[in-house]
């Protein structure tokens, strides 16, 4: 008895041994698959990034929260200041490395944010047994997972969004699983800062704790309290006012991490600004609404951002880039052809687009078809230098003057230079003309405005490869568009499979513990459907549905495709007829072995070294116990 007690011991410790070092391996995995990808693939393409950046340049070098590259660096508060403030302070310690460091400290963040999801998955499985296969399980499918790790190499917020995404919600599982009020508060406290500093890195993690938020009064209200009360009443207003004064101090936490923000915007701004504008505007800016609900009107895909959003007021935005469907007749067409003509060419006079100017001032007409010769020989000049590359005398000092000084470059040298710039301009006039035709399109068809377009962009942002900020990045269809050059035929297709693979395993995942008809497992499963489901509806609900911006739900799909993957693995290891009868003759023989008296032999090695290396043991295991005789 003495000897099958310490064998269990040891059996006990070297299995928990075993699975720390697999804890340990896979988190060095981790670190140095993201580590790599930030040395290898870093990637400053990003407006956004260039934004913070000079932010956080500016705060170190000026000591002013301001996004201008040039005097007098006006205060902003068009981004939250969290990540350039956390950029800022990377970059005052890392020596002249500032991106390369602050891609370091990224690889290290979600290197921990792998370790949480394995924490909370660990938590989420309701079987003592399996929650350590689930954990490992997780920890597996999140370190290898490229939606997110290239996100370490860009200087964007959505790798200290995941971090404090799994974080918050690694808290209020333990909030949720407390047996002590005390316990509950502290922790719902910490949840609540969590989710308000995670707002100051990103506006829209406040649906994170719009979720948290509502698992907290579903489970307060729908759990069984631990005080017993004899009327039901009074159970219901027991179970009310703890969700309000559990919701109270979370609420108040995350509203508290939001004031000195709100503060400051107040007192530069003299307006209530908590968080930064939707179209990152400075206050009094024009935003062309009714133009961005035209888009919203029709667009469903991704592709159709930049040549309709980001070129707005940067560029022409040509007719021919917006496919038909955002047209219902071939007059609306016609009037939006106008309104990008007017916005192409805002210099020019509306005349200029109407067939009644030659008529009405054929003098003018005669004096643009025939230049005086002055005008004409210096657009000659213009065209040859431009097709020949062989610039005249001026532009040869216009040119050594931006080597000069590359800083003083103006759009009206460029211009000059290339002949290829173009000035535009989003007035609220031609603004108002697209809210006009927007309005129309709704009343003609809610239905698509309100439901199809939104699930087609929502399909669009989550069936996406994924490939954002690779060398190969783009669409995988149609395939006749592949890139072979840089082997998107081989890396897309994979992305989109892969992004299958992990929606899968989340689903099955919530589906195991939706069938275990626990309360906390369910809570678990209605948790991460907030978590993923808001986020997904918020973006699909706007006019540029990029697929980065759900690549911060791919955590909880890590989260449950553990759960599922540790339970498919113990189920296709039970259903295997070779592993059972091998386990059952593993116990006969084992017991027949110990009824042996050979207790002397055991007593020279530990428990693991019998198992594996005992010869005698492996033949009383080569043999069926009908044919030993003792």
């Amino acid at each position: 008895m003495v000897n099958k007690r310490k064998r269990t011991r040891d059996d006990r410790q070297d299995g928990k041994r075993n699975k720390l070092f697999v804890y340990a391996l896979l988190l060095f995995v981790a670190f140095t698959f993201r580590v790599a990808v930030a040395r290898f693939l870093p990637n400053d393409a990003p407006d956004d990034g260039r934004v913070y950046d000079q932010i956080a340049h500016n705060v170190l070098e000026r000591h002013v929260f301001s996004h201008d590259s040039e005097a007098p660096f006006a205060p902003s508060l068009i981004r939250m200041p969290g990540y350039p403030l956390f950029l800022a302070g990377v970059y005052s310690v890392s020596d002249g490395h500032g991106k390369t460091a602050a891609r370091i400290v990224q690889a290290l963040m979600d290197t921990a944010t792998c370790a949480l999801v394995a924490f909370v998955a660990f938590l989420w499985e309701p079987e003592e047994r399996r929650k350590r296969r689930s954990s490992i399980t997780a920890l597996a499918l999140a370190a290898v997972c490229p939606f997110t790790t290239i996100y370490v190499a860009t200087i964007l917020t959505e790798t200290p969004t995941m971090f404090f995404a799994v974080a918050m919600t690694l808290t209020a599982t333990l909030a949720l699983k407390a047996t002590t009020r005390k316990k509950a508060l502290w922790l719902w406290l910490a949840t609540g800062l969590l989710a308000g500093v995670a707002v100051l890195f990103r506006p829209d993690s406040g649906l994170f704790a719009l979720a948290l938020g509502l698992t907290l009064v579903t489970a307060t209200l729908g759990r069984t309290s631990e005080v017993k009360l004899s009327k039901q009443r009074d159970e219901i207003l027991y179970r009310t006012a703890r969700t309000s004064y559990l919701g109270a101090v979370f609420s108040l936490a995350f509203c508290l991490a939001l004031v000195p923000w709100a503060i400051r915007n107040y007192r530069v701004f003299h307006l209530f600004q908590p968080l930064s504008p939707a179209h990152a505007e400075m206050p009094g800016e024009f935003v062309p609404r009714g133009y961005l609900t035209w888009v919203r009107t029709w667009i469903d895909d991704g592709r159709y951002i930049g040549p309709t959003i980001w070129l707005l007021d940067t560029g022409p935005i040509k007719l021919t880039t917006i496919p038909d469907r955002a047209f219902d007749s071939a007059e609306e067409k016609q009037r939006v052809g106008a309104l990008l003509e007017k916005y192409n060419h805002p210099a020019e006079e509306p005349g200029l687009f109407t067939d009644e100017q030659d008529s009405r001032n054929p003098a003018s007409s005669e004096d643009q078809s025939q230049p005086n010769e002055k005008d004409e020989s210096s657009q000659d000049e213009d065209k040859a230098g431009a097709q020949t590359d062989e610039p005249s005398p001026d532009q040869d000092d216009e040119k050594d003057d931006e080597k000069d000084d590359e800083e003083d470059q103006t759009d009206e040298s460029s211009s000059a230079d290339e002949g290829s710039d173009q000035s535009v301009e989003m007035t609220p006039e031609i603004d108002a003309g697209f809210a006009q035709i927007a309005r129309e399109r709704i009343a003609r068809h809610p239905f698509r405005y309100y439901v199809w377009l939104p699930l087609k962009r929502a399909h669009s942002l989550w069936f996406d490869t994924h490939s954002d900020y690779y060398p190969f990045q783009g669409d995988l269809l149609p395939l006749e568009d592949l890139d072979y050059d840089i082997h998107q035929q081989y890396f897309l297709p994979a992305f989109a499979a892969l992004t299958l693979i992990y929606t899968l395993l989340g689903l099955a995942g919530a589906l195991f513990l939706w069938q275990t008809r626990n309360f906390s497992a369910r809570l678990w499963v209605l948790l991460a459907a907030l978590m993923i489901f808001l986020r997904v509806g918020f973006f699909a609900s706007l006019e540029n549905p990029e697929p980065r911006y759900v690549v911060e739900v791919f955590p909880f799909l890590f989260i449950l495709g553990g759960i599922a993957g540790g339970r498919i693995g113990a189920l296709l290891k039970k259903s295997n007829p070779v592993s059972t009868a091998n386990r059952t003759k593993h116990t006969s023989g084992e017991k027949l072995f110990q009824a042996s008296g050979y207790n002397g032999a055991q007593q020279c090695m530990s428990h693991t070294a019998w198992h594996q290396y005992s010869t005698l043991h492996q033949c009383i295991l080569a043999f069926p116990p009908s044919s030993y005789k003792l």
